[in-house]
């Protein structure tokens, strides 16, 4: 199942604001291939997020091609798939990767120091408020996370580094219980920008 997914344009896209970069050669194949232009791409790469580094991948498809060699990709931890979703969580090897994957942009509200909570921001992210912190630190991670969606075949939906963070909290497109999944989480969690 896993070798044959889907990796389609408007996913790819997606994955696009985990990116910090990337190489011509893709932006011009997504122009090419899409309606997306240069003002578009550039919007996704300057999100706010958890991002790849550039050395470990310079665009959506060398990164699809990094997760399926892992040697846990086509054996992964058994799970069900939950309604339409099902979520991999990889971790690349740290002697392979010393500074890591990429970085992860996510901290927990309670590991701030009281110091830096007296930055906390809000900000509009997809028309839904979340929090930052402007604090000046690495946070290097060397977990990637693949959310693969079946609709009405298993494609995949985004790919991202770092700690596994549930959707934004969206009360149009979650049941009642994944929305207050969600606003826990983000209630809980900032971006570190």
């Amino acid at each position: 199942m896993l070798s044959s997914l889907e990796y389609p344009y408007i996913s790819q896209f997606h994955s696009l604001r985990h990116l910090s970069q990337i190489n011509e050669d893709y932006r011009k194949e997504l122009k090419t291939n899409t309606s997306f232009t240069d003002e578009d791409i550039n919007k996704q790469l300057a999100i706010v997020g958890s991002n790849f580094h550039p050395g470990f991948s310079k665009n959506p498809i060398q990164l699809w091609e990094m997760i399926q060699g892992h040697e846990k990709f086509l054996y992964p931890e058994t799970r069900e798939w939950n309604k339409n979703k099902f979520t991999l969580i990889l971790f690349f090897k740290q002697e392979d990767y010393p500074d890591g994957v990429g970085e992860d942009s996510l901290v927990s509200l309670d590991d701030l120091p009281p110091a830096e909570k007296n930055f906390l921001q809000e900000q509009d992210r997809d028309g839904i408020i979340v929090k930052h912190v402007p604090v000046n630190r690495s946070n290097p991670t060397w977990q990637v996370n693949i959310v693969l969606w079946n609709d009405p075949d298993p494609l995949v939906r985004t790919i991202f580094p770092g700690i596994y963070a549930p959707p934004l909290p969206n009360p149009q497109r979650q049941t009642k219980t994944e929305f207050m999944e969600s606003k826990r989480f983000w209630d809980a969690h900032a971006f570190i920008t």
